[in-house]
């Protein structure tokens, strides 16, 4: 018997250890941010956050909203909102914060919603980024998106930091899942001047996605997918014309696979894309030229504007002229200025600095016009300077007589 009441101990023991400790009811509130674009990943960690904090017995959740569509169809996201199991309040902020499209939809369905001076709401008939409206879904908030202001009918009333909205909610009746319930969360205070006012009384935890979803996040906005493109696209050209080790190819390779899957989740506009791709490569054919021209600059305002349309999101999700701009300069910048030097540093470690050059032999890339051009030696391109000659064409053999910097000097092979 005694040995038997020692196995029943010990099967219980072992059964409190797997099982962990009784989540305590605190009682705290918990603020969860839903920011950006709202992805599965994101639904996903929003939805698990409501449910912890029901199983963590807290009084209820603030989802704080500052987010501009879905990429995919997350009904059962605002199915959860509309009947969580613990009471749920959308406040949109911080200012100047946004609710567009299903962050819209969440807020016309929460049970209480919110929203900080000026933040805007609307655009709730879009179900996914890029779409177009669907059949006849109508809300409160259906129409552009319009600034939030006191006394605004679609808002309990306007709060402009997270500390107000939980001292707000004090005494307040909130409807969800289980029934109803009135939350305590602040107590009047009496200050040293005789005046009265509400202090909060509960814990609040602010509840933020992990690294790895907001990884995720990051490709989603336009401007960040076309620079990932345009970064890793101009890296696997340098890997290509340099002949290195790899570490160009790998260093390529990450934005790449990162931006695979903004690619994946967002609507694109397929010729907004090629003209990105004909922009990047009439760069590529300058490079190759050996100098920065007229294919570069026309480059330049193809990149710039297929970046600014790659992204087929409106109204919802457009990339912005400002960073399409500043990201076909920066690779109009790599291509003239970047590349070439670290080409020719690559190509001239051989021995320390670079006069092992000299009296090497190659060949004119580009013809020599008032005694400078390009020439090929040892597999690397170089600026060149001939003294001795006013023209060399291209193809002419040429001898390295000393080397300046940067620049060769040169004089053509003398044919004996």
């Amino acid at each position: 018997m005694r040995r038997l009441l020692l196995l029943v101990a010990l099967v219980a023991a072992v059964g409190l250890l797997v099982a962990g400790p009784a989540a305590a009811d605190d009682g705290s509130i918990d603020v969860v941010l839903l920011e950006g674009v709202v992805d599965p990943t994101t639904a996903d960690f929003v939805m698990a956050a409501i449910e912890d904090a029901a199983s963590a017995g807290s009084q209820a959740v603030i989802l704080q909203v500052d987010a501009t569509g879905a990429t995919d169809d997350l009904e059962q996201l605002v199915e959860l909102v509309e009947a969580p199991p613990l009471p749920v309040v959308v406040w949109v902020g911080d200012a100047p914060a946004e609710a567009l499209g299903i962050a819209a939809r969440l807020a016309e369905v929460a049970p209480i919603v919110t929203a900080a001076p000026g933040a805007e709401v609307g655009w709730s008939e879009y179900t996914l980024i890029g779409s177009d409206p669907d059949d006849g879904r109508t809300g409160p908030f259906t129409g552009s998106p319009v600034p939030a202001e006191d006394g605004d009918p679609r808002f309990a009333t306007v709060q402009a930091a997270v500390g107000q909205v939980v001292v707000w909610l004090d005494g307040r009746e909130v409807a969800f899942d289980g029934g109803t319930t009135v939350l305590e969360t602040a107590e009047e205070v009496t200050d040293d001047d005789g005046e009265t006012r509400l202090q909060q009384t509960v814990e609040v935890r602010f509840i933020e996605a992990g690294l790895g979803t907001r990884l995720l996040d990051a490709p989603l906005h336009p401007g960040t997918l076309v620079f990932l493109l345009v970064a890793g696209l101009a890296v696997a050209a340098f890997e290509f014309y340099a002949l290195g080790p790899g570490v160009a190819a790998g260093t390529a390779l990450l934005p790449l696979v990162v931006a695979t899957y903004g690619v994946a989740h967002l609507p694109l506009s397929w010729w907004a894309v090629l003209l990105l791709l004909g922009g990047l490569l009439l760069m590529v054919i300058d490079y190759q030229a050996g100098a920065f021209a007229l294919w570069s600059i026309v480059g330049t305002v193809l990149v710039a504007v297929g970046g600014r349309f790659v992204v087929a999101g409106a109204p919802l999700l457009e990339a912005t002229w400002v960073g399409a701009a500043l990201t076909a300069l920066s690779a109009a910048l790599f291509f003239a200025v970047a590349m070439p030097v670290v080409a020719r540093s690559r190509f001239s470690t051989g021995t320390f600095g670079r006069g092992h050059l000299v009296g090497k032999t190659g060949t004119v890339v580009v013809s020599f016009d008032e005694g400078a051009g390009e020439v090929e030696v040892d597999g690397a391109r170089w600026r060149a300077t001939a003294h001795r000659e006013s023209h060399l064409p291209e193809g002419a053999e040429v001898e390295v007589t000393a080397v300046q910097g940067l620049w060769l000097e040169v004089e053509p092979v003398v044919l004996t």
